[in-house]
């Protein structure tokens, strides 16, 4: 029986790396455990935020297996392919990446077909990819590189009718609440759960009915996002007081990422160095006194999670 994806905040899996460049496995098995201890729905790894460019085939492919293997079953791992030079290594990288155990290969929509192809290239192209990988179980996402490819509402829907219950994750980088209810609308009754990357529509797109949170903040605050993901209905005053602390702090987190997550997953517990295979500045002296700055406010509002509304709040 296949996993079923749940609501919640899936973290996009960083890569530790030694200080001479080679993977840290140890410190990435410890990084898993991390993310799953703050209550994870699941785990995104070998994805852009785990510098997916940088790192080779094998490397992929090891990431993925480690993943799973820590997971244990606990929650369900996705991990991107369709990677490679030409039409025929995208599809063996797609089933090595399934032999590896994840619970759905992510296809980049940037890498399934070129720049210039249109929407019907598209639809045709993930045609062909259902029916040359047998029950491969797939996810979407809409990478922004090396070009941003968004699915529209009308193609997403086909695309999840098309392939049933072999297409269930989908990593949305639209950053529109509205096109986000039209993905969702057209997507009704059918497996596919959508799991928005844009911190400033999260609330919004919980409240529509997208199934949570992937994105870079999970780095900082995954057990926050997944606090919110499980009280917007039932405590919607304190869903809007994690939103606005979101908000307050989204520039923190989106500076020199991903050097700045590493440093704070460092200062979490994690056992990590700061390397970088992708182009990334240092961070100054300033800069890591406001990194600590922020792990202390998230301390502090990780902790304060009695306040209730006074009288009516409108959210």
């Amino acid at each position: 029986m296949k996993t079923q994806f749940s609501q919640g905040v899936w973290p996009v899996v960083l890569t530790p790396f030694q200080e001479n460049g080679e993977l840290d496995l140890p410190a990435y098995r410890a990084l898993l455990e991390y993310y799953i201890s703050q209550g994870v729905a699941g785990l995104f790894a070998v994805c852009m935020s785990s510098e997916l460019y940088e790192l080779m085939p094998e490397e992929r492919l090891t990431l993925a297996r480690e993943a799973v293997a820590a997971s244990r079953g606990r929650v369900p791992v996705v991990a991107s392919a369709c990677l490679g030079n030409s039409h025929e290594e995208k599809l063996q990288s797609v089933f090595d990446m399934a032999a590896t155990g994840v619970d759905a290969v992510v296809i980049p929509a940037c890498q399934l077909v070129p720049e210039q192809a249109d929407e019907q290239e598209f639809r045709d192209a993930f045609k062909r990819l259902l029916a040359r990988t047998a029950n491969i179980r797939f996810g979407l996402y809409e990478c922004p590189h090396p070009y941003h490819r968004l699915i529209s509402p009308a193609l997403l829907g086909e695309l999840a009718h098309m392939a049933g219950d072999r297409l269930a994750f989908l990593k949305d980088t639209c950053c529109n609440a509205g096109l986000i209810a039209a993905k969702l609308a057209a997507c009704d009754g059918t497996p596919l759960k959508l799991y928005n990357a844009h911190l400033t529509t999260c609330l919004e797109s919980l409240k529509l009915g997208a199934a949570g949170y992937s994105g870079t903040s999970a780095n900082f605050y995954p057990e926050l996002l997944a606090e919110q993901a499980n009280c917007f209905r039932t405590n919607p005053f304190r869903a809007r007081q994690l939103q606005e602390f979101f908000l307050l702090v989204q520039r923190h987190v989106e500076y020199k990422y991903p050097r700045s997550a590493k440093l704070f997953l460092r200062e979490c517990g994690v056992p990590m160095t700061a390397f970088c295979r992708v182009a990334c500045e240092e961070l100054n002296e300033d800069e890591r006194i406001q990194l600590h700055a922020l792990y202390s406010g998230i301390q502090a509002i990780s902790e304060n999670n009695h306040l209730q509304p006074q009288g009516d709040v409108a959210i």
